[in-house]
Parts: structure tokens; C-alpha cells; sequence
């Protein structure tokens, strides 16, 4: 266990570096919204989104993968596992996530399936943000919920 515990607090350090730059990011473009780098940092946002719930992915692969000791696979192993998290396992495990960060999740979980599919400049600056002010909002929840999943490990 003590393996899982210290990879799941790398990732959790790693997301929270993500959302500190991302935050970064976000306020520049706030408040200097006439910037020419305007499309930079709606890209750079973007990406740190994509990166923020790759991690978060990673740390449902190992709890998936050393606690539940399956791994959904086929091609919509990505949702399977999002949903896994939520589910209490009997006897091995109490449900990972809330509802309300399963929704935000989802949400960040098809917005990067968009991100891997369309060109930079297609994007949708207005969902960009929002998603941001989201992960921004979400992370001090979803990092609760990992660390006290961890307190039942002991």
C-alpha cells in the first residue's frame, strides 16, 4: 500500500501544479483580455485541462489496478473507469468520488476526448473557461475525497 499511497500524492502534487498554472494563466487572460496572447493562454488552458484530468485519470488507474484489482478496457474504458470511482466496491473499498465531482470529472473527461480530435484554434474559449473555473473549484474537493479514501487504507 505505502507504493499506491506515495503515487497517489504525486499525482495529487502534479494536478495541483497543473491548477496553480493553469489559475496563472486564467488571471492573465482576465485581466488583460485584449492581450495578443489571448489565444495562447486559451490553448495553454486548455492543454493544463487535458494534463489536469490525465492525472486524475492516473490516479483512478492505480486504485483500479492495486485496490479493485480490475481495469475496465474496450473503447469507453475511460468513462467505465470515471464511473468505477463513484461505485462503493463491497468489502474492498468505499466509492472514491461524490456525484458532484463525478459530474465535473465527466465533464473534463469529454472536453479532453475534444482537445486529442480538433485543432487548437476550433476550440470554444468560452467553454475553456468554464471548465477552468470548474478544475479550479473542484480540485480542493477531489483531493478531500483521495485523502480520505487513503485514511481507509490504515
Amino acid at each position: 500500500m505505502t507504493n499506491l499511497v506515495e503515487r497517489l500524492n504525486y499525482e495529487l502534487q502534479a494536478i495541483t501544479q497543473i491548477i496553480d498554472q493553469t489559475q496563472k494563466f486564467y488571471q492573465q487572460l482576465i485581466q488583460d483580455n485584449d492581450s495578443i496572447y489571448e489565444e495562447a493562454l486559451i490553448s495553454a488552458i486548455a492543454f493544463n485541462l487535458h494534463s489536469f484530468y490525465t492525472g486524475i485519470e492516473r490516479i483512478f488507474e492505480a486504485i483500479a489496478k492495486q485496490i479493485d484489482q480490475y481495469q475496465p478496457s474496450g473503447s469507453n474504458w475511460h468513462k467505465q473507469l470515471l464511473t468505477q470511482m463513484i461505485v462503493e466496491v463491497p468489502d474492498i473499498r468505499p466509492g472514491i468520488i461524490s456525484a458532484t465531482t463525478y459530474e465535473t470529472l465527466d465533464e473534463l473527461r469529454r472536453f479532453r476526448h475534444i482537445v486529442r480530435k480538433i485543432y487548437a484554434y476550433e476550440l470554444d474559449p468560452n467553454l475553456i473557461l468554464s471548465l477552468a473555473q470548474q478544475s479550479m473549484a473542484i480540485l480542493p474537493v477531489f483531493k478531500q475525497e483521495i485523502n480520505s479514501f487513503l485514511q481507509t487504507l490504515n
